[in-house]
């Protein structure tokens, strides 16, 4: 792997010709800068585009340049009036030539002027994300966050549960900051999809994020430009088995200097409903557990902010997140054995289970510029971040069981499960135009600190007491201390080539106070990426990088954790992480882009069942492979068919191969291929209603020891705004031919298990938003936190 850094390092720099760039920093009519302005170079002459780029959150834009002539910039912002430069002319000696300071004046563009009709393809391919841009469209209209993933390419959410192409490990930032679990969780699931700018997916992340990111998902929120005050209230309810509904308000105030935000979600008590069938085989015996279970929940959310701009280079900022949930869990389960003398037995379970959590994010953040905008390369940056999280969940389970043909009285115990958490993370960002401007530079440094401190109390009722049973007693806490740093370098060359490059120092301390686990580990991960700009729209680019994956808190405690007499999960302290060699690759070429991914994974996290056919017993727990190879490969086809259709459709085809020893196997070695489709379709139809078709699909698949029969279902929309466009009504009808369920299945060594399992999936739901003051809108401020990957880790 260094050796192949080495050789594309060189081959690129000999390569390189002479570079040839339009610079320039675009701001608003107040001095602040403007992230994701659209910039295009236009031909002097007949004003055609040649080519385009976005500024980045300092307002930056670096176009580069293919051949001598006379050209102009034009700017376009959402809510501001178009700027057009003045032409300037390039000679083949000129290497940069910046523009300076372009201010650009609010105007008469509004949000609710956007129509589908007028709407570009949602998605574009740069050089390391793709980017969808979702301002206006009728995708956002009474949808929430969560729902915008489900359109993402390669992306794929389930239940709370973010894949990008085969990798679990997704960092998912909102305006560049990372929020808490159980806060983001109450963001995804309660936040307006119509306060959302745009999603964009890093799929191989560069080394300035953790090494144990995979990929990247930054949902920027908009805010308004406007002084005063402006917000959206809304509301839902949907039938299916159940009801559930909803509610939320944000408010946004701006004045002078100072701007100030908000959101309020709740989720009305709503009942969650599943079922499960599992079937599970010995040589002497089988057992069929039928589960049922109605899930009661109810949460409260919010995030609150406030940015303060000291001057137009220099702004603080506060962020506070939170959420408090309560869920209620009642599960029947009916377990049946038969043995091979023909012996047949029900076993009914009753568990009752009440979990309360609450946790919070407080961030404080600065970042300013030095230095003039006018040097080649622009100014330098610094980022200082403190974040602090607190997680604080009891959970208690009241367990009846008894065998139904047997008249000896039922057993019953008390399960006793308090978790506090804690994450405290200091970083430091220094980006700096090195070598005339011609590379960029960044440094930073790290530091963060995990605490997790869990007890669990298994109480078992005897003589109409509860006694603590010791073998299912454990009580630890966990420590962990992670000093980071790294550099990368970057440069735009002539030809429309551009490198990236970068190295990342991770040095890990880990121990579990109780207990004799110690354990340090120390790591470099390097990053390199390379793309390439051609003509008519198309582009290549290549990222390679190494990872690594550490095991959620929880799974490192040593808990056993009884579900029922034949179900039992475990910790695993001496859990491994996992580190991984990726390869990314894609070609753009206009409204179709081409991808492929390779992962080798040494020591792979997953889930193993063992199997004890004397007890009839089945334990889970997470523990280390040997060794995984993941592949995918695809298409995304994103284009306006007509002025009435809009279809974003993406073809995948993944594979995985696994070699390790399981169990009491000396060799466990299986292997496969299979394809996954998503297609969005979306039709304008008379009276300003808008129809949305979604097709989802995967083929029989496996991953790890599991694998899983295919899959396929539909789902539609109606869409409408309302009273000005000032509101939007949204109808749902999801998984409509209610074939959405999962079919799994495990089989190795003494291990046979199947599993069938039905959620609420087919459900009516309906919409309404409505938005008050102001519409003019810009990115919010990005702010990263630098707990990208540590808090994610928090509540798992």
């Amino acid at each position: 792997m260094k050796s192949l850094f080495t050789f594309l390092f060189f081959l690129l720099t000999l390569a390189a010709t002479a570079q040839s760039h339009l610079t320039g920093t675009v701001v608003d009519n107040t001095g602040q800068p403007l992230s994701y302005a659209t910039v295009a170079l236009l031909q002097a002459r007949d004003s055609s585009v040649v080519r385009g780029a976005l500024t980045d959150e300092s307002g930056r834009f670096v176009v580069t340049v293919g051949a001598p002539g006379t050209y102009r910039t034009r700017i376009t912002s959402l809510g501001f009036s178009d700027l057009y430069t003045s032409p300037v002319s390039l000679e083949a000696t000129t290497t940069t030539l910046d523009l300076g300071r372009l201010p650009l004046s609010i105007g008469a563009r509004q949000l609710g002027d956007v129509t589908v009709k007028a709407q570009p393809s949602l998605f574009t391919q740069q050089s390391d994300r793709i980017i969808m841009n979702v301002e206006g469209s009728v995708l956002t209209r009474g949808n929430k966050v969560d729902d915008l993933l489900r359109y993402m390419p390669r992306v794929r959410y389930d239940n709370g549960t973010v894949s990008v192409g085969n990798k679990s490990n997704v960092l998912i930032l909102v305006d560049g900051r990372q929020m808490g679990q159980a806060s983001l969780a109450g963001f995804l699931q309660t936040f307006s999809a119509e306060d959302i700018l745009r999603l964009e997916v890093i799929t191989n992340p560069s080394a300035r994020y953790d090494a144990t990111v995979g990929a990247v998902i930054n949902i920027i929120t908009r805010k308004s430009r406007e002084q005063g005050i402006n917000g959206r209230v809304s509301a839902s309810y949907s039938q299916g088995q159940y009801g559930r509904s909803s509610a939320s308000g944000s408010l946004n105030y701006r004045q002078g200097k100072w701007n100030l935000f908000g959101s309020l979600n709740t989720t009305l008590p709503s009942t969650a409903y599943s079922t499960q069938l599992i079937n599970r085989t010995f040589p002497n015996a089988s057992q069929q557990n039928d589960l049922t279970t109605n899930n009661t929940y109810r949460s409260l959310a919010t995030s609150l902010g406030i940015d303060y701009a000291v001057t137009p280079r220099h702004t603080v900022g506060l962020r506070l997140n939170g959420k408090w949930g309560r869920d209620d869990k009642y599960t029947t389960t009916l377990t049946r054995t038969i043995t091979g003398s023909g012996a047949d037995s029900t076993l009914r379970t009753l568990n009752d289970a009440r979990e309360s959590a609450g946790t919070y994010d407080l961030n404080l953040n600065y970042k300013g510029q030095f230095g003039p905008a006018s040097v080649p390369g622009g100014p330098r940056e610094l980022t200082v971040y403190v974040t602090e999280s607190i997680l604080d969940k009891d959970a208690a389970q009241l367990i009846r069981y008894q065998t139904l043909t047997e008249s000896q009285p039922a057993t019953q115990l008390r399960i006793l499960n308090p978790n506090q958490q804690r994450n405290l993370i200091g970083q430091l960002d220094f980006g700096t135009p090195i070598l005339g401007g011609r590379w960029h530079m960044d440094l930073g440094a790290k530091y963060v600190f995990i605490r997790n401190n869990n007890t669990l109390r298994q109480q078992n009722r005897i003589a109409g007491q509860y006694v603590t049973d010791p073998i299912f007693s454990q009580s630890g806490t966990y420590q962990e201390n992670t000093y980071a740093a790294y550099t990368t370098f970057s440069r735009q060359f002539g030809q429309g080539w551009s490198l990236q490059g970068g190295l990342r120092a991770e040095h890990t301390q880990q121990s579990l106070v109780q207990s004799n686990l110690a354990r340090t580990y120390t790591g470099l991960f390097p990053s390199l990426g390379v793309n390439r700009s051609l003509a008519g729209g198309r582009s290549w680019g290549v990222t390679l990088s190494r990872k690594v994956s550490r095991p959620g808190l929880n799974s490192l405690v040593p808990y056993r954790y009884l579900i029922d007499p034949y179900t039992l999960i475990q910790g695993n302290p001496a859990i491994r992480p996992t580190f991984a060699h990726t390869l990314d690759a894609f070609y753009a070429l206009g409204s179709l882009t081409l991808f492929a991914n390779y992962s080798y994974n040494r020591d792979p996290m997953t889930n193993v069942l063992i199997a004890n056919e004397q007890t009839g017993q089945y334990t889970q727990i997470d523990a280390n492979l040997r060794s995984s190879h993941d592949v995918y490969t695809g298409a995304t086809y994103a284009k306006n068919i007509s002025s009435l259709w809009q279809t974003n459709t993406t073809l995948m085809v993944m594979g995985n191969l696994t070699d390790s020893p399981v169990n009491e196997l000396a060799r466990y070695r299986a292997s496969g291929l299979w394809l996954t489709v998503n297609s969005t379709n979306i039709f304008s139809l008379p009276h300003g209603w808008n129809y949305e078709l979604t097709l989802v699909g995967m083929s029989a698949a496996r991953s790890g020891l599991f694998t899983q029969k295919a899959i396929a279902g539909v789902s539609m929309s109606l869409t409408k705004s309302l009273l000005t466009r000032r509101a939007n009504l949204r109808v749902d009808v999801s998984d409509v031919f209610r074939t959405l369920y999962s079919r799994l299945a495990v089989n190795y060594g003494s291990v046979d298990f199947s599993m069938r399992s039905y959620n609420d999936s087919q459900r009516v739901k309906v919409s309404f938003s409505y938005n008050f003051g102001k519409k003019t809108i810009k990115a919010a401020r990005q702010t990263k936190l630098g707990n990208e990957e540590e808090k994610s880790r928090m509540g798992r």
